[in-house]
């Protein structure tokens, strides 16, 4: 492989106009690398909206395949696509992909089971396995896929995740100065986010601090999230799971503290600032954390964090990665 790597960049997430932050983190990624040198070009897989495309896109994923070095695959079932294709392939996986769903209904129950079996397939089948976390890397069921999968979240943009003016970021937003908001970045049909147990933490935590509102934000474009962590107090994560969530990360970047469940790596990105709060999944302690964060009444410093979040570092081992695959793949042939 050249030292500006070709890359077939395959995922089924990536942001479109009525669904702007679905993949962003991917999109991100994408710029990134390219920002770096790299030769990327990506196939969209439009699972979500047709489970045929899984199967269907595989002959062309395999022609897009003859002109680069390496395939990376975001998400389980895009390995598993992915995987039909003779280049060395990278898997990164991403939550629920591994984690699985529970609580849902039958049939929604039954995707989560087949998403997950086909992931395991895609490990077996790929070069390198990156997991955004160590749960999600624990979650392979194969020991040899655990031992050689590495740890890699997704970076920050540090660029356009930094702390800012409040009052200037209510004002662009159209929110009101005097209230205290909890940010709550996913709409109400993320299940998974649990927004009923968020709504009812605020509710609680409203008996202490009657100005508190839960600003819930649903599908704002990723220009506008810088805004909306810098008007906030504190961010609300109240998700059943998680591998590495961004969402954590840019809000830390941007000084914004976080009350938090215990889940994904999250206690690894809390445990270096404050004022930050980890809590069960019960409202009351969650209401708890809020209090906490609030009457604190002052802002994360991020500047502990910064070289850990970076994006570029991230990229940097991505590239590593490639390199390794790609040369391994040479010896072999």
């Amino acid at each position: 492989m050249s030292s500006d790597p070709r890359v077939l960049v395959v995922t089924n997430m990536w942001p479109r106009p009525e669904r702007p932050a679905f993949g962003s983190f991917v999109a991100s990624q994408v710029e990134a690398l390219r920002a770096a040198g790299a030769h990327v070009q990506v196939h969209v897989i439009a699972g979500d909206r047709h489970a045929s495309a899984y199967v269907r896109d595989i002959p062309l994923i395999r022609r897009l395949a003859h002109g680069a070095d390496v395939v990376h695959a975001h998400f389980g079932l895009a390995g598993w696509t992915a995987s039909w294709q003779p280049l060395p392939l990278v898997v990164s996986f991403c939550g629920t992909d591994l984690l699985g769903l529970t609580g849902l209904r039958r049939g929604r129950h039954l995707t989560s089971r087949v998403t997950v079996t086909l992931s395991h397939w895609a490990a077996r089948r790929a070069a390198a396995i990156i997991c955004k976390s160590e749960n999600l890397r624990q979650a392979l069921p194969r020991i040899p896929d655990r031992s050689r999968a590495v740890i890699l979240p997704n970076g920050v943009d540090l660029q356009r995740f930094t702390p800012g003016d409040q009052r200037e970021a209510r004002t662009r937003l159209g929110l009101p100065l005097e209230a205290r908001f909890a940010l709550f970045p996913y709409g109400a049909a993320r299940l998974e986010k649990r927004p009923s147990l968020a709504q009812a933490a605020v509710e609680r935590a409203v008996l202490v601090h009657p100005s508190l509102r839960l600003l819930q934000v649903d599908g704002a474009p990723p220009g506008a999230m810088p805004d909306y962590y810098r008007a906030a107090d504190c961010l609300l994560l109240t998700s059943a799971y998680e591998g590495s969530p961004n969402t954590v990360k840019e809000a830390l970047a941007c000084g914004l503290p976080v009350v938090s469940v215990d889940v994904g790596d999250v206690r690894h990105w809390l445990g270096a600032v404050h004022p930050t709060a980890i809590c069960t999944d019960d409202a009351d302690d969650l209401a708890r954390g809020l209090d906490h964060v609030l009457t604190a009444g002052h802002r994360v410093d991020p500047t502990v964090l910064r070289p850990e979040l970076d994006a570029q570092r991230s990229v940097e081992r991505l590239l590593a990665i490639y390199k390794s695959v790609s040369g391994a793949s040479r010896r072999r042939s």
